[in-house]
């Protein structure tokens, strides 16, 4: 009769998990990836939302360039090969130098520029082809007439100024200017503001979108851990007669449990590590290729704090997830019968 079990202390069941991350070392790598992926997909998430909301204002800008450029394409048609007119009142705002810099991209032959007031240089916002002429010219074979700048347009005989013209188009970039004074039949609106219902379906999408990344994130999380539950319950199947072997020698149940703990903590810690750089390596570098490196660093220097945090609570859930997972093959490992076990052949 044994009077009292021998409890061997934490450090030997340490020392017995990296023995058997060494035998079984291919398996454990599958089981270390798969917390690995599903951790690189939260935080590649999660630094997604950081680095839009750090580059809302860059999206902004792209966004009402494009819809300017759209506005002026459904008006005129294609840009490539055609001339345009611009007359520059003032400094340029961001839309509308980010509106010349996509005319040259889409391959705009020449533009006739003319300048009307203070600041209204285009050298540095215009990198094409351009020629700066007197008012009555600025439209000469032009198939439209670009009206940009600080200041409303000037008083001029458009008619006149049009004469020339391919196209009778005057495209106004601001829309404050476009709703003041009197207006001319030929002049559109490239400002133009959002309707309400538009704002409300932009609204409507964004929600729907949020919805649709937390229902993915989860489902995406679900997967991982019902893996890593698989991988273990086959781990503790292929070791029946390992911890048959253990409960003969004198191991109790707790050892056992403690084991499969600690197997599961150290795949946690080792996936939760990588995964969290997994992802913002992936995300870092799927901005970069939109947005530029330069454009992208600057946002992700200024989101460090809350990327940090994020990380943080990334690790934190990998290793969780893991431990979760661990908890019923520790359990149904440490209720072996040794003879049981011992008796199994796998």
């Amino acid at each position: 009769m044994i009077p009292e079990q021998i409890r061997l202390p934490s450090k030997v069941a340490l020392r017995v998990v990296i023995q058997g991350f060494r035998i079984r070392f291919g398996r454990s790598v599958v089981t270390v990836l798969g917390v690995v992926l599903g951790i690189a997909f939260l935080m590649a998430m999660l630094t997604g939302q950081v680095l839009k909301r750090s580059l809302a204002e860059e999206d902004r800008h792209r966004l009402e360039a494009n819809r300017m450029f759209n506005y002026l394409t459904t008006e005129i048609g294609p840009i490539e090969g055609r001339t345009l007119g611009l007359v520059v009142t003032g400094s340029l705002n961001e839309f509308e130098k980010r509106l010349l810099r996509r005319l040259k991209d889409e391959k705009l032959k020449h533009l006739n520029w003319t300048p009307s007031g203070e600041n209204s240089d285009i050298e540095g916002s215009y990198r094409g082809e351009y020629s700066q002429v007197s008012a009555d010219k600025v439209a000469a074979g032009a198939s439209a007439l670009l009206i940009m700048g600080a200041t409303p347009p000037p008083d001029e005989d458009w008619d006149s100024v049009m004469r020339e013209a391919r196209q009778k188009v005057i495209a106004l970039s601001r829309d404050e200017h476009f709703t003041s004074g009197e207006m001319h039949p030929s002049m559109v609106n490239l400002g133009r503001k959002l309707r309400d219902d538009e704002i409300e379906r932009l609204k409507k999408d964004k929600e729907r979108a949020r919805s649709r990344t937390i229902w993915i994130i989860t489902i995406a999380l679900l997967v991982t851990l019902m893996g890593i539950t698989n991988s273990l319950l086959m781990s503790v199947t292929e070791r029946f007669r390992e911890i048959g072997t253990m409960k003969c020698l004198g191991a109790l149940s707790a050892f056992v449990r403690l084991l499969f703990l600690i197997e599961t903590t150290v795949i946690g810690v080792a996936g939760g590590v990588l995964g969290c750089i997994a992802g913002l390596l992936f995300t870092y570098i799927i901005y970069a290729f939109t947005y530029g490196f330069n454009l992208t660093t600057s946002a992700f220097l200024a989101g460090g704090p809350t990327l940090f945090i994020f990380g943080l609570v990334s690790l934190i859930g990998g290793i969780v997830m893991s431990i979760l997972a661990g908890i019923y093959p520790a359990h149904f490992a440490s209720r072996m019968v040794p003879a049981a076990a011992l008796r199994t052949n796998i």
